[in-house]
């Protein structure tokens, strides 16, 4: 009897220690706020934007202007194997950046984070 109470206690024992998988990724390129400073309306060709941030997650138009955007996202995934399973997902980091071309210089953009 005291060896069936001796595995009952390590089955229990293991079941409840469970297991912890965190993954972690990254979708984009992280945007550098002192690089961006580098960028000036005005003044700033896409050669220089393409040079300094390099290449846009995706083009669009938008006012009848080319639009060139930076996105950027860290998550987390935490799974738990407990008795239960369990999931939870985390937004770390997030920031995008939108640039607006007057044919080949920058007319404006918008850094959000």
């Amino acid at each position: 009897m005291p060896r069936r109470r001796w595995w009952a206690l390590v089955c229990v024992l293991w079941l409840l220690s469970g297991c912890v998988l965190v993954e972690r990724s990254q979708h984009g390129a992280d945007i550098d706020p002192l690089r961006l400073a580098l960028i000036e309306r005005g003044t700033s060709t896409k050669a220089d934007v393409l040079r300094v941030l390099g290449a846009p997650s995706r083009k669009s138009v938008i006012q009848g202007r080319e639009a060139w955007m930076y996105e950027y996202s860290a998550e987390e995934n935490r799974v738990a194997f407990y008795l239960l399973y369990t999931e939870r997902r985390k937004t770390r980091a997030q920031r995008n950046l939108g640039l607006l071309f007057a044919d080949d210089v920058v007319y404006d953009y918008l850094f959000l984070e």
